[in-house]
């Protein structure tokens, strides 16, 4: 009986390895080799140099090539952003 309970430990851990490996490996959207970028989830307000046009971006990543980060350093200033 001692030796099916190990048996069956043994195949019970090698079920979970095989379970988080291959979760783990679904999850991981960077492929090797790509940029590995971390962004805080901040409201980023940007604004277009062609049009001046200023938008909202969910991340500081988000903000398209070219376009220039607005920053808000003044406590109580609201940008006026239609």
């Amino acid at each position: 009986m001692g030796k099916n309970l190990i048996i069956g430990a043994l195949l019970v851990a090698l079920a979970g390895l095989v379970y988080v490996n291959y979760f783990l490996e679904e999850e991981s959207t960077v492929q090797p080799g790509e940029n590995q970028e971390v962004c805080a989830q901040v409201i980023t307000p940007a604004r277009n140099p062609d049009t001046g046009d200023i938008t909202e971006f969910p991340t500081p990543c988000d903000v398209p090539d070219g376009w220039e980060l607005i920053q808000n350093d003044v406590p109580g200033l609201e940008l006026n952003l239609e």
